[in-house]
This record gives structure tokens, sequence and C-alpha cells, in this order.
């Protein structure tokens, strides 16, 4: 080997060690040098959060200098909306601030002026007595505007929190339901969240700002008339800390936004531990140590993620603090030599220190200040973008009548899609309901009754096809009007934290909650009896976890939830299994007094007696198409799926019934005392003996 060579590969080497130093030294400031920990199904969704994560990944200092501007003009125009006069009001009492800063610092001059000239100390004092005065009145002035525009400030959070909280809550409850169906609607309604505070904050950090910027505008004005040359010197000591505010800001909110999901489960995984909905089945299958070693896995991730934060946030910090400090101390340096040169009296010399020392406390603000504001600006993109999404999904104003009493609904060719998948729910599907019929979906699981049933309900519309009541197409009707005219009792009934009154009212909310309507509602669904049991009857609130409150069984529950349909009174009444948690008696009685309330029904279930009994009609589902139709007798001369299951149903019953009848009588249940009291989960019977009700609609 040649000595050229033996140079080359010794510069090599050299330019290899930099290399490896240099990556080393860059990765304290990455928070991307520690990946995202995979903790069992906590797989990163890079749909859920990667537009948000490009963007904050090429942010700099730039971006933030232009930004910075938009984002106070944001925060104003968003107090505006919430209050003009007290936004008004906050602005001219910081410009009045920002002048009598300004205005103090330069008759700081004028003090100092006499004080550092010739004579005894007497006259020099009494000479600057005046200038004294003046400084004393403008910064108390300076002080009071301050404490009043951080009073406006205060006054006009809680107004714009309000304002976007309402509009969040609006939005989520008026949504399409299709939109809760998408991947990242969850992740997107808790950043949305999270930014809904953020306009609030917004004005308080944009009320520091502006004070900070008027503080600087005004020492810049001050200097420049003292010495122009101190300024641009000042100005680079702001961009360090600038770029290191804008580098923790960007950090913070990457971590931030990928791990949503992990925050999220985390607190599911928190509400196993602490609800008692969960509490009872914790403890039975003894998952405390299974629960404990699945949240101390998510949380030690976050953890290492979090340290590897800090430590990129802490070296940005410093770094920026110490180009600062360079340039501050530059600033003193070139002070002091205008001083020795006598290129300014010293009196111009004592304000411009002190104007310096302003600058320092000022900037420190500034940096912290542009910090929080350029996060929360990242974080109130988050609500406003939601929000974009979400008004994208508010139904359209409908222009075709929606009859009040209608003939007949005809489902025409109805394809339906979830999103995310490939395979439609509904394949093409025609069916008709008249006025007054009973209807029965009926099939396997997921042969597709239960999107239709919420298609027919208007919880989705068709991807192709139409559903038309009396010739007019639903899709085109005013949503709040077609749903004011159907009763949708699903299985999975929401259990309300409200009162069991208020319970069954929000059925018909905007009707007038008359206490007999409610009662009698109650008592055609078989809930009266546990309702009038309870600590405080009908106003007794059914959530354990909230003062006051207690808990029913799941099958009282679902009686709530059918005397809810009772209450409402609508034209068509759409039953999907409303009665999974009663019996096969309490069940039949149901659908019995259902049929006898009158009006038109479609019903959903797996008991193909009570399908027998009660409906006129009846379409079998399977694989998202009507396999079958017909009446209960032609299904059964046509010997398909309903003929076989219904044979095998009833042979199932017939084969209890013999062991029935082989139980002594005292050990049978009368009917009286079917009704289960409180705390029971299960019933045999809905009827009470009472008078039927007048119908929903007469057929």
């Amino acid at each position: 080997m040649t000595l050229d060579d033996s140079r080359r590969v010794g510069e090599t080497d050299l330019m290899t060690r930099w290399a490896r130093l240099w990556r080393r030294m860059t990765r304290m400031f990455d928070v991307d040098a520690v990946p995202v920990t995979v903790v069992d199904d906590l797989a990163p969704d890079p749909h859920a959060w990667s537009a948000g994560y490009a963007d904050t990944a090429g942010t700099g200092f730039g971006t933030v200098a232009r930004r910075l501007p938009l984002l106070i003009g944001t925060s104003l125009r968003l107090a505006a909306e919430a209050s003009r006069p007290r936004t008004a009001a906050l602005l001219a009492v910081q410009t009045a601030s920002s002048l009598a800063g300004a205005f103090s610092l330069y008759a700081t001059t004028d003090v100092l002026a006499p004080l550092f000239g010739a004579g005894a100390t007497p006259d020099r004092i009494r000479a600057a007595l005046p200038s004294m005065l003046v400084v004393l009145v403008l910064t108390a002035t300076r002080s009071l505007c301050d404490s009043v525009a951080k009073a406006f400030a205060q006054q006009l959070g809680p107004m714009m929190d309000a304002k976007a909280m309402i509009r969040l809550q609006e939005l989520c409850t008026r949504a399409e339901l299709v939109a809760f169906d998408k991947a990242d609607w969850v992740d997107a309604s808790q950043r949305a969240e999270r930014g809904s505070i953020s306009a609030r904050s917004m004005l308080a950090i944009t009320q520091q700002v502006l004070q900070s910027l008027a503080t600087l505008i005004g020492v810049a004005g001050v200097l420049t008339v003292l010495h122009p040359v101190l300024v641009p010197l000042l100005l680079l000591s702001v961009v360090p800390r600038w770029w290191a505010a804008v580098r923790v800001a960007r950090l913070d909110y990457k971590v931030f936004v990928r791990w949503v999901e992990g925050r999220r489960r985390q607190t599911l995984l928190t509400q196993l531990s602490v609800t008692t909905t969960s509490a009872a089945a914790v403890r039975a299958l003894s998952l405390s140590g299974y629960l404990v070693e699945r949240y101390r896995r998510i949380t030690d991730a976050y953890l290492t993620e979090r340290l590897q934060l800090v430590r990129a946030e802490t070296s940005s910090m410093v770094v920026g603090n110490a180009i600062a400090g360079l340039f501050t101390g530059l600033v003193y340096a070139v002070l002091a030599l205008l001083l020795w040169r006598q290129a300014i009296p010293l009196a111009v010399g004592g304000t411009a220190y002190l104007a310096v020392s302003r600058v320092q406390q000022a900037l420190l603000s500034l940096a912290m200040d542009i910090n929080e504001l350029y996060a929360e600006g990242l974080y109130l993109e988050d609500y406003r973008s939601f929000c974009d999404d979400a008004a994208g999904h508010l139904p359209s104003a409908g222009d075709e009548p929606t009859p009040e009493d209608f003939q007949e609904i005809v489902a025409e060719d109805v394809v339906f899609a979830y999103q995310g998948t490939t395979t439609p729910a509904v394949a093409g599907v025609s069916l008709r309901v008249k006025r007054g019929q009973v209807v029965a979906f009926v099939g396997e699981n997921g042969a597709a009754k239960t999107t239709m049933a919420k298609l027919l309900a208007r919880l989705y519309l068709p991807d192709s096809g139409r559903i038309t009541w009396d010739g007019h197409d639903s899709a085109a009707m005013d949503i709040e009007t077609l749903r004011s005219r159907i009763a949708f009792i699903d299985q999975d009934h929401t259990r309300f934290p409200f009162t069991a009154r208020e319970n069954i009212r929000i059925g018909d909310w905007t009707a007038d909650p008359d206490p007999a309507r409610i009662q009698e509602a109650a008592q055609h669904a078989g809930a009266h009896r546990f309702i009038s049991a309870l600590p405080r009857g009908y106003d007794t609130l059914l959530e354990r976890s909230l003062s006051g409150g207690l808990s029913v069984s799941g099958g009282q529950w679902q009686r709530l939830a059918l005397a809810r349909g009772f209450f409402r009174r609508a034209s068509l009444v759409i039953a999907d299994e409303p009665t999974s948690s009663l019996d096969a008696a309490a069940e039949a009685a149901f659908y019995r007094r259902l049929r006898e309330y009158g009006g038109t029904i479609v019903m959903i279930t797996h008991r193909l007696g009570n399908v027998a009994e009660c409906a006129d009609y009846i379409y079998v589902f399977a694989d998202g198409l009507v396999a079958e139709q017909g009446t209960h007798t032609e299904l059964i001369a046509a010997d398909g799926w309903y003929a076989r299951s219904y044979r095998l149903q009833r042979q199932s019953f017939e084969k209890g019934d013999s062991l029935g009848e082989r139980i002594e009588p005292a050990q049978s249940i009368r009917p009286a005392e079917a009704e289960p009291a409180l705390q029971s989960g299960s019933s045999s019977t809905i009827t009470e003996g009472k008078a039927l009700p007048s119908p929903i609609r007469s057929s």
C-alpha cells in the first residue's frame, strides 16, 4: 500500500468516525430514534395519524414564522365570534399597555440623565423627579392594562369553550351513522375533543404573545432612537429560542398524535378495572394479573418514548438557549464598546441596559408562549378538520314530502356495503311493507336482516337502489321528520344515565311529557311494576356511578327500551330482536301486545313460533339477499330454510314441554309472579292485565 493509499484510508476512517459521532449527536434531538413499540394489537394505524404526523414532521422555523400571524388572527377571530365587544376591549387595553411600556422606557432616559449629571445629589434628584413621576404613572398604567386584558381573556375563555363543545356535540349527534363506521373516526373525535379547548388556550397565550411582542417592538423603537446597531443584535438573540420553541412543539405533537390509540386503550383498561359493569367479570376470571400486565406493557412503551421525547426537547432548548446567550453577550459587549468610545451618553447606556434586560424577560416568555401557541394551533386544526369532516356527513335538507299515514314502503334493488368492506352487506334486496302489516325478517346471523332494518329506519342510505314511502324517495326527505315517523327498537339498547321516567320519555322527547302516557308505555312494556318498586319510582336515577343512582338488570333495561318504543307512537315500528334478554314466553307476549298496539311493524327474531303467530308476511334473508318470501303457510309448503328451521324449533319446544309436564305444580311460576324484582336478570311475561292502549296509527 502506498503512502497516498494509507492517507486516503486514514481520511476515510476519520470521516466514518465523525459521521458516527454526528449520528449519535443528532439522535439526541430526534424523537423518532426510538420507534413506536408494538404492544399486542397496538400496531400504529397509518390512516389514523399519518396526515397530522406528516404535517408536523416537516415543520420548521420558517413555517411557524409564517403561521404565527395566522394563529394570532385565528385566536382573535374565534374570540370575536364568542364576544365581539370583549375582544375589541381586549385589543384596545393591550395596545394601551404596549404604548405605556414603550413611553415609560423612553422616559427612563430623562430620569437617568440628571441622575448621572453634575451637581449635588439633592439637586439631581429634584431635577429627575418629574420624569420619575411620569415613569411611575406609565408603569402603573401598563400594569393596570395588563390586568384588565387578562381579565377579558379569562372571560372569553369559557365562552369559547362552550361554543366549541356545543358545536362538537351537535355535529357528532347529527352526523350520518356511516361516519361512525370509518376506521379513524374515534381517533379523530378524541383529537377534536382535545382541540376544542385549544381556542381558549390560544386566546390566553395570544394575549401573552401580544404583550411580549409589544414589549419587543417598544424596546426596538427605543433602541433605534438610542443607537440603531443594537436592534439587529437583539433580533439575532431571538431566533435561536424561536427555533428551539418550534422544535419542542413539533416533537411533542408528534408523540401526542401517534399515541392517541395507545392512551385510549389505557383508558379502556382502566375502565375495566374501576367500573361496576365489569367488576364481577374481572374477579370471576381472575383477570387482575392479566389486566395489570397488559396495562404495564402499554405504559412502559409509552414511557420509553416519553423519555426520548424529553431528551430531544431538552437538547433542543439547551442548544437554542446557548446560542441565544452568545448573542445576548454580544449585545452587552457592543453596548460597553459604545459607552467606552463615548458614542452614547451614560444615561442612554443605562436606558439601553434596562431595555436589554426587559427584552430578555420578554424573549423568554415569548419563546415559551410561541411553543404553546403553535402546539395549540395544531390541536385546534384537529378540531377544525374533524368539524369539517363531520359537517360533510350531515344529512342534506330534504325536499320530498314525508307521508304521515303511508300506504306502502317499497325497497327497490337496495345495495349497501359498510365502510372498509368490499362485499355488500345488502346485495340487491327488493321488498315491500304495507300499512297495517306485521312483516318479519328472518334468517341466519349475518344474513343482513339488521342492516336492512337500519336502511328502512333511515339510519343508513343505500349505495344504490332506493326506499320509497308512497313513491317518494326517503333519501330526499327531511331526515328528522322521517325519523319521527319511525320507532326503531333494537337489541343493543342504550342505557342512558337518566331517571326511569326520562329513559322512557326520550322515545319522543319533543312531545308533552305526560306522566300518564309515560306510565302507560311502561305498563305495556312490562316495566311499570319494577319501576314502581324502585326507591324513587319513576324519578330514580339509573346510573350507579352517579350520586343517588342505582343499576337494574339487563332484562329490566330491555323493558325500558321497549317502553321507549311504545311511547313514541310511530307510523312504522321496527323491532330488531328487542327481546333478546327475555325468555320465549315474554317475547311472545311482547309481539302479541305489539300487534294489538296497531300500526305497521317490521319484526326481526330468531324465534319462528312468534313469527308464525304474529307475522302477515315473511322475508327470509341469506347472504344479503331475499332467499324466500311469503306467508307462514306458503313458506311451510315451499319446504325451504324457513320450513326446516320452524320444524326444528317446534320439535325442540315440544321436547321442552314434555319435560316441563314432569315438574311439580309447586315449582311452576304463576304469571303474577313472573315479572322480576329489582336486580333480577330474567322475566317470563310482560302482561300485567292492564287495558290495551289506543293504537299507534289506525290501520
